[in-house]
């Protein structure tokens, strides 16, 4: 198995850095009507944005920018108590994006929005065509929709919604990277396509010539990527395909990949976060989408048919299965360090995943790091992980954990260790529980004497740095307490 290590390291170490807008959306719905042309400038949406949000950063927001498509036209914008708002809008150039122009809305808030102060919520109205984005800016090949009959995709990259951005590269990037939110969508689809994408079909009624598809997520999920088209749905045991005619090899033999990974995760680790199938969707020649947990988008006719699986920098078929398969039993889905379940999530990817010695080798090529930080931070390594939370180390607590649960592992054989994981993830993976949680869990459960002695000097005696300083290596580590 090709290892791509430094990636898979940044999984393992690091989980992911997510650069937040200081506006934060928290929930949204799409209410759209379509009519569909071959001709782009014939083809017409008009749609409601319902969508409420907060402001996390330390400066008063009075004015915010919305972006749409230079197709696509504001029409007004309705806050609290349904009064109308003060909106400019013009179709401009992007800063660092040239020749790409938007449809940039500046929009005055009721009142200055401050840190802390209660959400706010207001309705986008606007109307027009999608223009294709394909041919404005490198990297954009992919946003090539309009409104086809054939297919067409609703989603921010090619602002057929509002984003909420300025008009410039970073600020783009960073409001596509939104954090996971909660979502619905009400389309009206004239014809016989159906929609597939990161919300699910909650309802289905066809009234005439007009399908209304109403769209939730079961869970927060990132900016919404609907694709449109004459799909055929085939439902399995944990994945849902969806090819655009005739079954595709390449997309049934993946299909079938996943299920038997999704097999051997549920009878090793247990049941599965997300209860939904995973979805494996083709799209039409020329189009691409990103991957995101439990939506794998695929584009049969290429040379790399699959997206880069986040984490792991590798298209391989073998990561394309692990990756979307393991995404399904995250608890931690967004890899967010203060998470309590991102070093589980961590050891776990890398036990079901990578080589033993493979990863003996990455974790000793991290551990002189690990080291540095406690002997150089002496408050830190005379605490306990479940005091890290509070000492606003989250991202030492990710690293920590996941050198922890690998370290159980050792001292309680691959048996015990995921039959404790098993048991772990059933209590905790539900409601409310946080890293005292899991110290309460495995001094409890852990029958193990020196196991349970590490767990407890690890997870509430703060004894981390102790041990550090003593071993030289991962098995040195472990060889403590053996």
């Amino acid at each position: 198995m090709r290892l791509w290590v430094g990636a898979l390291l940044v999984f393992l170490c690091a989980a992911s850095v997510r650069a937040e807008s200081d506006i934060e959306l928290l929930n949204a719905t799409l209410v759209a009507k379509f009519h569909f042309a071959e001709v782009a400038r014939d083809g017409q949406m008009v749609g409601a944005y319902q969508v409420s949000f907060r402001n996390n950063g330390d400066t008063p927001v009075r004015t915010i920018s919305l972006l749409l498509n230079p197709g696509l036209q504001f029409d007004k914008v309705v806050g609290p108590g349904g009064k109308t708002l003060k909106l400019t809008s013009r179709v401009t150039p992007v800063t660092g994006m040239r020749p790409l122009e938007l449809n940039v809305a500046e929009l005055t808030l009721p009142k200055s929005l401050r840190k802390g102060e209660s959400r706010l919520e207001i309705v986008v109205h606007y109307r027009g065509y999608l223009e294709d984005l394909s041919v404005t800016f490198p990297g954009l090949e992919d946003i090539k929709e309009t409104l086809s009959p054939d297919f067409t995709m609703i989603r921010s990259g090619s602002f057929g919604y509002p984003v909420f951005s300025a008009p410039e590269q970073n600020a783009i990037i960073k409001a596509w990277d939104h954090k996971p939110f909660y979502q619905v969508a009400f389309l009206d689809i004239p014809g016989t396509n159906t929609i597939v994408g990161n919300l699910d079909v909650a309802r289905k009624t066809t009234n005439g010539e007009i399908t209304t598809f109403e769209m939730k997520s079961e869970r927060p999920t990132g900016l919404m990527t609907l694709a449109i088209g004459p799909y055929q749905i085939q439902q399995q045991r944990f994945v849902t395909t969806a090819t655009l005619g005739q079954p595709i090899d390449l997309i049934a033999g993946i299909a079938g990949d996943i299920e038997k990974r999704a097999t051997q995760l549920q009878s090793t680790i247990g049941g599965r976060t997300v209860r939904k199938a995973l979805k494996v969707v083709e799209l039409p020649d020329g189009f691409a989408a990103p991957y995101e947990r439990g939506l794998l988008f695929v584009q049969p006719n290429r040379e790399d048919p699959f997206p880069r699986i986040p984490h792991l920098g590798d298209r391989s078929r073998a990561a394309v299965v692990m990756g979307t398969a393991f995404g399904l039993w995250q608890i931690n889905p967004t890899n967010e360090f203060e998470h309590w379940a991102s070093g589980l999530d961590g050891a776990l990817f890398a036990l079901l995943w990578v080589e033993p010695s493979s990863l003996s080798a990455m974790v000793n090529k991290e551990f002189p790091n690990w080291q540095a930080y406690f002997s150089g931070n002496p408050e830190v390594a005379e605490s306990a992980l479940v005091e890290f939370p509070s000492m606003q180390e989250d991202f030492m607590m990710s690293r920590a954990s996941i050198l922890a649960f690998l370290a159980l592992h050792e001292l309680l054989g691959s048996d015990d260790f995921f039959a404790l994981v098993r048991g772990l993830r059933a209590e905790l993976s539900v409601g409310y529980a946080d890293m005292q949680s899991v110290a309460d869990y495995l001094d409890q459960n852990i029958e193990n004497k020196k196991a349970r002695k590490f767990a407890k000097n690890w997870f509430q005696k703060g004894r981390i740095g102790k041990d550090m300083a003593k071993a030289e290596s991962f098995e040195e580590l472990v060889a403590l307490y053996r």
